[in-house]
């Protein structure tokens, strides 16, 4: 009887990964084309609201006498300041992110439910107990690793930020002589040194770690939810594949959303 149980058990627990409950692992995905697509998308998608945060970016720090002289030169000029330092730093910070969220939240689930179901001789007392944290599991790693993929993104999107921002709120005159990315950097190096880089570093972690736990916490957790809700209720054949997981991404991507903008 003891072996049979042990047996059940460990069968158990070598399918309680990814992939054994019909997820997509980030072993699974294809590289390349995530990375292409996206990388195009995002591009082309920066590009377009380019000039809405340039904007949002001179109202914080528009006065009126010095309005006209930021908005003078070209449209493109005007509204497009920054933009190559803006596509070329932020598309590796968002495959950081992307890679960081991925390996981390399979590699957190993965261990995590081994440890709950073979757990060690000092606990193992308490199975019954750890087999009740498993509703928990799949937000709990989703909410690590949002929170390390913030973390490691930071580290490029703050000097990007410092830098494409100098440039926006950048006069016209000084912009036309000084305006280039390696003056402003050569600027900020001369002036404050490596840390002028990192300027707000620490505030950008304190408001990124807990929208990225937060967020991807509540995404995984809902999209878990709603999988075997669907799974108990309706069978695979009375929902079109495409609607199924069209449900499953969009709900939930609003709550994560509400519960992100409203916890922090």
């Amino acid at each position: 009887m003891t072996s049979l149980s042990s047996q059940k058990q460990n069968s158990h627990a070598h399918g309680i990964g990814a992939r054994a409950r019909g997820e997509t692992t980030w072993s699974d995905i294809d590289k390349s084309r995530l990375y292409g697509i996206g990388t195009v998308i995002y591009s082309a998608l920066t590009v377009a609201l380019h000039p809405l945060t340039v904007t949002k970016i001179r109202r914080q720090v528009m006065t009126n006498n010095n309005s006209s002289t930021l908005e003078s030169g070209s449209f493109f000029q005007t509204y497009y300041r920054g933009l190559s330092v803006v596509v070329s730093l932020a598309i590796p910070a968002r495959i950081i992110y992307i890679s960081t969220l991925e390996f981390t939240r399979e590699l957190i689930d993965t261990h995590t439910r081994q440890f709950i179901f073979n757990p060690p001789p000092l606990i193992s007392a308490y199975e019954k107990e750890l087999q009740s944290l498993i509703p928990f599991v799949t937000p709990f790693s989703g909410g690590v690793a949002g929170g390390m993929a913030a973390v490691s993104s930071q580290a490029i999107i703050v000097p990007m930020d410092v830098v494409s921002q100098k440039l926006m709120v950048m006069e016209y005159s000084k912009y036309r002589e000084k305006g280039s990315v390696l003056n402003v950097v050569n600027t900020i190096l001369k002036t404050e040194g490596y840390g002028g880089l990192f300027r707000g570093f620490g505030l950008s972690l304190f408001t990124s770690i807990p929208a990225g736990s937060i967020w991807w916490a509540a995404y995984a957790g809902v999209k878990d939810q709603l999988n075997h809700y669907l799974d108990a209720n309706y069978p695979p054949e009375s929902i079109p594949v495409l609607t199924r997981q069209g449900i499953i991404q969009i709900t939930s991507a609003f709550s994560a959303a509400f519960a992100s903008s409203i916890l922090t």
